[in-house]
């Protein structure tokens, strides 16, 4: 039986979901995907170290989509 402590969410755990599920749910032109297209239309934009930089994070992300499709595929058969 868990205590009633291990329920509550701390501050910091609601700001994180908060920020998590605002960055999922940006459909705009302030999206990531948006902010790399306009990026790499004009390339100028960021230098070489901001560039390498850039692709170290989306080379962890792409480590993580495995992890996520697992977590979808279990979460659809969990329904």
């Amino acid at each position: 039986m868990a205590k009633k402590n291990d329920e509550i969410i701390t501050q910091e755990e609601l700001d994180n979901l908060l920020m998590l599920n605002d960055f999922i749910d940006k459909k705009d032109e302030q999206s990531l995907v948006s902010e790399l297209k306009k990026a790499i239309l004009d390339s100028g934009k960021l230098e070489l170290v901001q560039w390498l930089s850039l692709r170290e994070q989306l080379q962890e992300i792409e480590e993580l989509i495995p992890h996520i499709d697992l977590i979808i595929k279990l979460k659809k058969e969990d329904r």
